[in-house]
């Protein structure tokens, strides 16, 4: 998880992916945990023959499973019943070493009961993180222990550390070496299998499988525990650190590799690049992003941030795998073609936002919308006013010049460094919005159009303020008569 927050691909589809199936790794550990005292051998499953073995054993384990499931329950429901209040009182103390110190009784405590249970002090402390993660303390209880988080887990590799020896590595080089390409190479090619069963692209279950392929840090506390119970022996446990801890090494090398491989297959086959019906099965009131330039990235920026479904569209093959390396729905095509708007499921689309790189293309794009999917609003960049007005006639819902704004800002910026007072400032930017902004009611009423602005402005003035009330280009009597 790591790696993917440094990478910023954590919302990435492949990214999602991965945390998944770490959060299934997660609560396998539990049922691990639980299986290895009961896989325990004994002198009596020795002794005995092996049909008699078999079923002293399933007898074992089914004993074993039932005292966990009620150890595990009942640890969950009384913990439920009993941390609130507990948390509560404590919080009333306005004392934070109190609040600290109940936090360590609670994961002391829990582990404590499931080793008098024959359970593993390890599956304890899961639980209770589990039970204090479902408590409202939880923020608190986070940033208490986030000084102790790397300390201890500084503490923890170090001890896996002093177990690994070197002499063994390098007289086992080849072996390690082989369990390692096969771990990596088997879990890459099962997830490569797996995730294209659950809608993943090729690239992107190889993605999160080259992500998912390390040994995790899990493996060195259940490695342990099965020495101390004897089911495994020490010699074999010390070559299988070596695997783990080699592998993990390796992970930020393995996502950087899978990022070049993506872009790599990307480029070599368009059709990934295309939409493809298992992708956008199921959209709607989706929002159609023309264009991944400057603009069209910050509005996708803004829709992800808010959770909003987009599907963006471009013909430069370059920016479709830099939108598709972050893994976002970034397709190649002509905005301009109805087949092309008919497999993004324009017809099931909230709106459209038009902000390619030429006038003629969102011309194109404009008509196509309006003639073919008429019932979604378009929202447009328009170069200049002249291309603006040829917009709205092709169809249109709201058209935005380009220049306006930048050039606003820029003058403010400039401004501002030649230590113009802030309010002065202000007042200069105002007075210039409304006389650009008078201008365009001039040549809207002129071309009988509104040039959009009376669907924009309604949202314009809601972020900036009742002080553009008086513009009067904003209001909807700016529409033709």
């Amino acid at each position: 998880m790591q790696v993917l927050a440094d990478r910023g691909e954590t919302g990435s589809r492949h990214g999602r992916a991965a945390f998944s199936v770490l959060l299934f790794q997660d609560l396998a550990v539990v049922v691990l945990l639980m299986l290895i005292p009961l896989l325990t051998p004994s002198p009596e499953n020795a002794a005995a023959g092996g049909v008699e073995s078999l079923i002293r054993i399933s007898k074992a384990i089914g004993v074993a499973a039932i005292k966990a499931v009620t150890c595990m329950a009942t640890i969950t429901v009384v913990g439920r019943w009993v941390l609130q209040p507990l948390y509560r009182r404590v919080a009333e103390t306005r004392n934070p070493d109190i609040f600290a110190a109940m936090t360590l009784l609670v994961v002391l405590g829990t582990s404590l009961i499931t080793q008098l249970a024959g359970l593993s002090l390890a599956l304890g402390a899961f639980l209770a993180g589990l039970l204090l993660a479902e408590t409202p303390f939880h923020l608190q209880i986070e940033a208490d222990i986030a000084p102790y988080k790397g300390l201890l887990m500084g503490l923890f590799f170090m001890t896996v550390g002093m177990e690994i020896s070197m002499g063994l590595l390098v007289a086992k080089l080849r072996t390690v070496l082989a369990a390692m390409v096969l771990l990596i190479g088997g879990k890459v090619a099962v997830m490569a299998g797996v995730g294209q069963v659950f809608g993943l692209s090729l690239v992107q279950s190889l993605r999160a499988g080259l992500l998912l392929s390390p040994g995790g840090e899990f493996a060195f506390v259940l490695f342990g525990e099965a020495v101390t119970k004897g089911i495994l022996n020490a010699a074999m446990v010390q070559e299988l650190y070596l695997v783990v801890a080699l592998s993990m090494a390796l992970t930020p090398f393995l996502a950087e590799w899978g990022a070049r491989l993506g872009k790599i297959l990307d480029k070599k086959d368009m059709k990934t690049m295309q939409p493809q019906e298992k992708e956008v099965e199921g959209l709607s009131d989706h929002v159609i992003i023309a264009g991944f330039g400057r603009v069209g990235r910050l509005i996708a920026e803004m829709l992800s941030e808010q959770l909003i479904p987009f599907v963006a569209l471009d013909v430069d093959a370059n920016r479709v795998a830099e939108g598709r390396a972050l893994d976002l729905p970034v397709y190649f095509g002509d905005a301009g073609s109805p087949a092309v708007l008919h497999a993004l499921r324009a017809e099931k689309a909230a709106c459209a936002v038009i902000t390619l790189d030429t006038p003629a293309a969102n011309y194109r794009s404009v008509w196509a919308l309006h003639k073919h999917f008429p019932l979604v609003k378009t929202f447009v960049r328009a170069h200049d006013v002249e291309n603006g007005l040829q917009l709205e006639k092709a169809g249109a819902t709201a058209v935005v010049p380009e220049t306006l704004e930048p050039s606003l800002q820029l003058a403010a910026a400039v401004l501002t460094e030649l230590d113009i007072p802030e309010g002065d400032v202000a007042e200069a930017i105002r007075d210039l919005r409304r006389t650009h902004l008078s201008e365009l009611q001039d040549v809207a009423r002129r071309s009988r159009t509104s040039l959009g602005y009376e669907v924009v402005g309604e949202q314009l003035r809601a972020v900036t303020g009742p002080e553009l009330n008086g513009a009067g280009p904003l209001e909807p009597s700016l529409a033709a008569p």
